[in-house]
């Protein structure tokens, strides 16, 4: 409440929790209604850490990121959005596009919350913000980042106070912290691999794979020689495409249906947070998009499918159980 801060919190604190009390606090301090903004990297953290807030403090919260279509807003519809939210969570480029077409203003703003924050240094947007804005401003808002002391260097630490205006927390300090973590025991758990995914799934994979690849060739051929530099960004994108497709079939043997799901939407990700250089480019990032949504839709149905077995077998097991017909190995699985 101070000043700015950057909590260097070990694995096992509860962060939910001190972001919950700051927020709080920063919402019923400010007289004139100013925006609390909550920056995570990825859109999957962007959606978690809106979940936690929007459950766990009494004010309007909402997500952000390009998939809804953000870049497309006009000035009109950000003002609906501030006039009608408290806190709004999102990636930092959404930001720091809002901030450059002037559609928010850091004025607006009483607190910035920055997961992560150790990601602030060279070109992230978590640096431009800083320098483009923030240190420009009259009005600051106040800072708080979260990182963890297992991925901040040493060589790291003054830099990152000075970008970001803050003071790392006081390493005395963590004993009164200590008090209210989690004690984490790490160790290894071993586990069966997993069954061995359908051949007619991996199939589907495969031949979605060449058709968007064949894609990508008949979009070379039609621009060739049009565009300066072109055979290499369709090698680029043709490298991401097998990539991609290399990945998500590596978690499908090794990890099963919903990592290699997850998989495919950080791809996804990935593809929807970068900008194109260039108009020109854009079909070639489409077809990689287009790929990605294939494959999510794909493997979408055979989740389904092994949700509806998985839902059937409960249904066997619990009439089981109410027939009194329980084999041993069933009553240590489900701890009957």
């Amino acid at each position: 409440m101070e000043r700015n801060v950057i909590a260097v919190l070990e694995t096992g604190a509860d962060k939910s929790e001190i972001i919950k009390m700051l927020t709080k606090a920063m919402g019923s301090s400010d007289k004139a209604k100013r925006l609390i903004i909550f920056l995570a990297p990825t859109v999957n953290l962007v959606k978690q850490q809106c979940c936690e807030i929007r459950t766990n403090v009494n004010l309007m919260v909402e997500d952000y990121f390009g998939a809804k279509g953000v870049d497309k807003w006009t000035s009109q519809r950000w003002e609906e959005e501030v006039n009608k939210y408290d806190v709004l969570v999102m990636t930092p480029q959404i930001l720091l596009d809002a901030l450059r077409s002037a559609f928010l203003k850091l004025e607006m703003v009483c607190l910035i919350i920055i997961d992560e924050c150790h990601r602030t240094t060279g070109n992230h947007p978590y640096a431009k913000l800083m320098k483009e804005f923030y240190h420009e401003s009259t009005n600051k808002p106040k800072i708080f980042g979260l990182t963890a002391s297992a991925v901040i260097r040493k060589d790291q630490l003054s830099e990152l106070e000075r970008l970001m205006d803050s003071k790392i927390f006081n390493p005395e300090e963590r004993n009164e912290v200590e008090k209210f973590a989690t004690a984490v025991k790490e160790g290894p758990i071993f586990y069966d691999p997993p069954s061995s995914c359908s051949l007619e799934l991996k199939e589907k994979l495969e031949t979605s794979h060449y058709k968007f690849d064949a894609s990508l060739r008949r979009l070379q051929e039609l621009e060739k020689g049009t565009f300066l530099n072109m055979e290499n960004k369709f090698e680029t994108f043709q490298k991401r495409l097998s990539i991609n497709y290399r990945e998500i079939v590596h978690c499908l043997d090794n990890l099963g249906l919903i990592c290699a799901h997850l998989a495919a939407e950080i791809c996804l990700e990935k593809i929807s947070d970068t900008k194109e250089e260039s108009e020109s480019y854009k079909e070639y990032s489409m077809v990689c998009k287009e790929f990605l949504e294939d494959i999510l839709s794909t493997i979408g149905v055979y989740l389904q499918q092994e949700d509806k077995k998985l839902v059937d077998l409960q249904q066997n097991h619990l009439s089981a159980v109410n027939s009194g017909h329980v084999s041993p190995k069933l009553k240590e699985l489900f701890h009957l």
